[in-house]
């Protein structure tokens, strides 16, 4: 019993201070030196992915993913039926091209690497520097709003017509057709 009193009375009246300022000295620079690779490694990230999505959005060779001859003539396929809806008498039928035609540019801006819970949170992530066709595609998603959030919201020929071409503008310009 007198050994382990002894052992514990040394332990508490040691002078520690030595072994702990050497491994502040060892730890210090390390956790620097992670501290900084972590930075730079995120910023280099940042850096590629807005490279990458102002590509995507110029339409360069390198990351156009709607180029490829099988897929462009898929995307002119949606596209089309979508058109053909918007211009039925059916006033449902219209109601829903737009709508497919909004969760259509929803699907094209997430892949681009712009992502929020819902259009109208991705569009405000976008410059208008980036998309010369904003203002247009804010126009069209407004009349979409409308015919989700109002009941008695009438769309009419002309509105999904402007709505439409609207929609249309700004998949060309991302060369998805």
């Amino acid at each position: 019993m007198e050994t382990v009193n002894n052992i514990q009375t040394g332990i508490v009246n040691h002078d520690f201070s030595n072994a702990i300022f050497i491994w502040e000295a060892i730890i210090f620079p390390i956790c620097v030196a992670l501290i900084y690779g972590i930075i730079y490694s995120l910023n280099k990230t940042n850096a590629i992915y807005a490279k990458k999505r102002k590509e995507l959005f110029r339409g360069t060779k390198e990351t156009d993913i709607f180029n490829a001859p099988e897929s462009k003539n898929k995307n002119i396929q949606e596209w089309s039926l979508i058109v053909t809806k918007s211009r039925l008498p059916d006033e449902n039928e219209r109601k829903f091209a737009i709508i497919a035609a909004d969760a259509l540019i929803e699907r094209i801006l997430d892949l681009a690497g712009y992502h929020g819970e819902n259009l109208g949170d991705r569009l405000k992530k976008i410059e208008s520097s980036d998309l010369d066709s904003l203002n247009d595609l804010w126009e069209a998603h407004k009349i979409r709003n409308r015919i989700a959030h109002e009941a008695s919201y009438r769309l009419s020929l002309e509105d999904a017509a402007r709505a439409i071409a609207c929609f249309e503008k700004t998949l060309k310009e991302l060369k998805y057709i």
